[in-house]
């Protein structure tokens, strides 16, 4: 068997979000306080936010695993160790190139980026191809917050105008409500960005518990659900949730 070179199957909880993932780069220069990156890389946060770095022969790699990929309708997520659109993107045209790869050899993908509209000049290779789709991680309405939790990352009315370009464009659309920090901020998200979002996917904040025992858990499931519901929205509730007890 030919193994793939750069393209995997996520574990864990990071598997409900796409059965194949891609990471063209490590690290990410937004600096999350909540990244899990770090820990999954036994990096230093600091180094893991500062040294950002593109995988040894990322798009050679990836034009292998396409090709092996023909015919596999699996979804491939980027990225799950980096940001496809994080500030070096602009420079460097990797996401794009990957996206044409990934396109030319028929394949399902996913985009989930905190880059904002530094994805929409890429938007016009996406439209009209009915096997991708674009994604945002949003969790906050109030600037102030996004800023503390997420400091280097797009600012909330730039990530949601990048949702709404694509919507305009006929792009498929979604938003990761991971990880809710403030509920009633998750549930304002929702509110205002049913009309232009397709799917959302929603998981709890999990490794500060400091802050997560701070939230009833159980009032905002219920919550959101029922909003969800009231306008036929899909989405996935994550296990971290769905499995409270």
């Amino acid at each position: 068997m030919i193994k793939k070179k750069i393209v995997y199957e996520p574990r864990g909880e990071a598997r409900e979000y796409s059965p194949l993932a891609l990471n063209l780069r490590v690290g990410c220069e937004h600096g999350c306080l909540y990244c899990y990156g770090p820990f999954a890389f036994r990096c230093k946060r600091d180094k893991f936010h500062r040294e950002v770095r593109i995988r040894n022969d990322a798009l050679e790699k990836l034009e292998h695993d396409a090709k092996l990929l023909r015919g596999d309708d699996r979804q491939i997520l980027l990225s799950f160790a980096s940001d496809p659109y994080s500030p070096g993107e602009e420079e460097t045209k990797l996401t794009r190139q990957a996206d044409e790869i990934l396109i030319e050899n028929d394949l399902r993908f996913t985009i989930l980026t905190k880059g904002g509209t530094r994805a929409c000049r890429d938007f016009e290779i996406l439209e009209g191809y009915n096997k991708c789709s674009f994604g945002t991680s949003l969790v906050f309405t109030s600037e102030k917050d996004a800023k503390y939790w997420e400091p280097n990352a797009a600012s909330v009315e730039d990530r949601i105008e990048a949702i709404e370009v694509a919507h305009r464009m006929g792009i498929k659309t979604w938003v990761s409500l991971e990880p809710v920090i403030d509920p009633q901020q998750a549930i304002d998200v929702v509110k205002r960005l049913h009309p232009v979002v397709d799917h959302w996917k929603v998981g709890k904040l999990n490794y500060n518990k400091e802050v997560s025992s701070q939230v009833d858990w159980f009032a905002f499931r219920r919550e959101i659900t029922v909003l969800f519901r009231s306008i036929g929205a899909s989405y996935y509730m994550k296990r971290n949730l769905k499995d409270l007890k």
